[in-house]
């Protein structure tokens, strides 16, 4: 059916398609080669870049502020970027497609209890269930706390620790895993010895190296220090084996002061993944190079013994003085860095800005290669700041992200309005002349405004493992975390009203629940693996890409999809009507009036250049049933359901366009000559791909909020659709059976 958002055909003339006999080009008729689940060959991955909330650099530091050598050229318009994340969200759908794959990510809890239930062990199942991932835990150790402090904390014996982490790895896999609390130098050292031993066999065996979140537990945000210098040390050796840590400002200034004397380590010979889920390294045959050793002096680590002790550190006085950290550690350590900006609006500060900033070097590259699934922030919600589970400070301001932007390029939670404080001083550079190498960084500024409430129990415990169960599930850090934030928003704004303790009460993990482990969108690409596998193959389509379709066929289709694009029009209308969103709103009211008007347009010009009658053929049984499956659900009232439905419309052909695209390329045919290059350039064409894109962004937003009866209706109206659209292509070489 016509591209209901795009100018049909306005490229190209009819005239220049009218050139080529259909039935008689040689250079045409060729044989069709089956392309079902066949992944594009361009690598978009290489040609899209977060461009709108990567920092500047700063005049002082050359090396780490550059921009990701991945990144898009200038030149690469919006359009065409939105052509390569689709691809590239296709292919890394595709790669996720196997039966033995379990229905749910499987992600590990290294941390210590909380019996109030807000911190630690218990937010992290929490937390993990609220992102639609199964949860694993290994106890470190055991605590009587409640909302107004810790009275008493037992660590584990370090044999115990590895016989629970043993149990776990030896029988089950894992996705992804989140480190908090270890409380001694022994117990750090038998996770760093157990994380080696596991990443260098899931290398051997071929598996998906699992995301590593580490919470640096060092520092209270009251400025409380929780480990011994010699504990500090000893996890500072862990930090390489990461992904990402996500320190608070204490934790990330004790970090950044042993970065000074750490030797820039390269994210691609510690196994780091490449983005996708595989190590970045894994050209490299030493399975030992997943080993890291980083030594730390006395003279990096505050001299103090006693955790009791004030540290000698100072905390980042801005928000560019802690970019500047984040970066340095980043960098030194071959390590993203999630730094929670939540001290500085305790200080006053009206807004909350959280800092990513991700080395860059080789392979680990933060590509955002596919769609963007970030969920819009809920109005005057709650922020994500690193509130410890040991944590006893008094009453303070947390902040949210502020409100998604109305514009295309929107997102949730962050609108990079790249605010700095005043005060800011300094920066920091990673001097690489001496040391060798040191990775560039690419940071991200993730801001909110302040919101009040004393509510933040175990926030710092809950944002990380929120990181480890969303990042499989996204295209980098920079997505992973615009989701993190966004949730963590929610599940704080809600606090006050459950009531736990007197004290610094825990967030409401239970705001919203994922249905799935999986985005709505991929859940619904690897349902449809079969069918989009013999739409690709449809004699119809094989007939229209070699050039022997007949021109009485093409013309029938047309007149189905006229009767089809008026009624479908309608329900894109009814969607602006629906939406609460202003951008959704105006996003299907432009789509309804671009596909009646231009839909339309493009068909006529299409008779009148080939010789056809513009009149109307009957309704056929095939088109109604169509429409009737969209009017069932859309009669029901769900906003849900009606996006949905409308879904493969745009994706399905989108689909389409982009195979035969490919396979004309492949070919060597001249679209322009082609008799049907007009209707495959226009379902080819970047803007097609770029609303396609913002359609499934909706789907997914809509779909992480549902309730599991919303999303299974979701899914089966979308799943319908697709039904419907293999029938639609199929009836004009089967209009006995129609």
């Amino acid at each position: 059916m016509s591209n209901p958002a795009t100018k049909a055909g306005a490229d190209t003339p009819v005239a220049a398609r009218d050139s080529s006999p259909v039935t008689t080009d040689a250079t045409i008729a060729t044989n069709r080669t089956d392309t079902a689940n066949t992944s594009p060959t361009t690598d978009a991955a290489s040609a899209t870049t977060d461009t709108t909330t990567t920092s500047t650099p700063t005049p002082t530091d050359t090396t780490t502020t550059s921009n990701p050598t991945d990144a898009a050229p200038a030149t690469t318009n919006a359009a065409n970027t939105a052509t390569a994340k689709l691809l590239a969200m296709q292919r890394r759908y595709d790669r996720t497609i196997d039966q033995a794959k379990p229905t749910r990510l499987r992600v590990l809890s290294i941390e210590g209890s909380d019996p109030i239930g807000g911190a630690g062990t218990m937010a992290d199942m929490k937390a993990f269930t609220a992102q639609g991932v199964y949860g694993y835990a290994a106890m470190t150790s055991v605590l009587a706390q409640n909302t107004r402090g810790v009275t008493d904390i037992v660590n584990v014996e370090p044999s115990f620790l590895l016989a629970q982490l043993n149990a776990v790895s030896d029988d089950a896999g894992i996705d992804a895993m989140k480190i908090g609390m270890l409380g001694t130098p022994e117990l750090v050292g038998v996770v760093r010895e157990w994380l080696t031993g596991l990443l260098r066999d899931y290398r051997a065996a071929g598996k998906p190296r699992p995301t590593v979140v580490l919470d640096p537990v060092m520092y209270a945000k009251s400025g409380d220090r929780l480990l011994t210098a010699e504990a500090e040390r000893a996890l500072a050796t862990l930090v390489p084996l990461a992904d990402i840590i996500t320190p608070n400002a204490m934790e990330l200034a004790a970090l950044a002061a042993m970065a000074e004397a750490v030797a820039p380590v390269d994210p691609a010979n510690h196994g780091a993944h490449d983005g996708n889920g595989h190590e970045a390294s894994a050209t490299d045959t030493d399975t030992d190079t997943v080993t890291v050793t980083v030594t730390v002096t006395d003279a990096t680590v505050p001299s103090t013994t006693s955790p009791s002790e004030p540290a000698s550190l100072c905390a980042p006085d801005s928000y560019q003085e802690m970019e500047g950290m984040a970066r340095s550690v980043a960098a030194r350590f071959g390590v993203a860095v999630y730094a929670k900006g939540g001290a500085l609006a305790l200080r006053g500060n009206s807004e909350c800005t959280d800092i990513l900033a991700v080395p860059t070097t080789a392979g680990t590259t933060d590509s955002s290669d596919g769609m963007a699934k970030d969920i819009p922030a809920t109005s005057g919600t709650g922020v994500v700041e690193g509130e410890e589970h040991h944590d006893e400070s008094a009453r303070h301001t947390k902040s949210a992200s502020s409100p998604a932007t109305t514009g295309p390029a929107a997102t949730a939670g962050n609108d990079d309005r790249g605010h700095e404080n005043p005060r800011s001083t300094t920066t920091m550079a990673t001097d690489s002349a001496a040391t060798g190498r040191a990775p560039a960084v690419t940071v991200t500024r993730i801001e909110g405004a302040s919101v009040p409430t004393h509510n933040v129990h175990g926030t710092g415990d809950t944002l990380s493992s929120t990181l480890a169960a969303l990042r499989p599930q996204c295209d980098g850090w920079a997505e992973t975390a615009r989701r993190a934030k966004a949730w963590m928003n929610g599940a704080i704004a809600a606090a006050d009203g459950l009531r736990v303790g007197h004290g610094h009460g825990p967030v409401d993990f239970t705001w919203r629940h994922s249905p799935t482990g999986l985005s709505f969108t991929e859940d619904y690409w690897r349902r449809t693996a079969g069918i989009r596998g013999r739409i690709a193959t449809m004699p119809f389509l094989e007939a229209m890409l070699d050039g022997t379709l007949p021109l009485d066929d093409f013309s029938y289709y047309l007149h189905q999809d006229d009767l089809y694009l008026t009624d479908y029009t309608s329900l894109l209308a009814l969607a602006s009507s629906r939406a609460a969103d202003p951008h959704e709103r105006a996003f299907f009211a432009d789509a309804a009036s671009y596909g009646l008007e231009e839909g339309l347009t493009f068909h006529r010009r299409w008779y009148r250049g080939h010789g056809f009658t513009v009149g109307r053929e009957p309704m056929s049984a095939t088109t109604a049933a169509y429409l009737g499956h969209e009017h069932r659900f859309t009669d029901t009232g769900s906003y849900r359901a009606l996006v949905a439905v409308v879904m493969p419309c745009y994706w399905v052909y989108s689909f389409v366009g982009q195979q035969m695209r490919r396979q004309v390329r492949e070919r060597g045919l001249d679209l322009q000559r082609h008799p049907y290059g007009m209707w495959i350039g226009m379902y080819a064409d970047p803007g097609f791909a770029s609303r396609t894109l913002e359609e499934l962004r909706i789907c997914d937003r809509l779909a992480a909020s549902a309730t599991m009866a919303d999303y299974r209706r979701m899914m089966d109206a979308a799943l319908g659709s697709t039904e419907h659209e293999y029938r639609f292509f199929g009836q004009a070489l089967n209009r006995d059976n129609r």
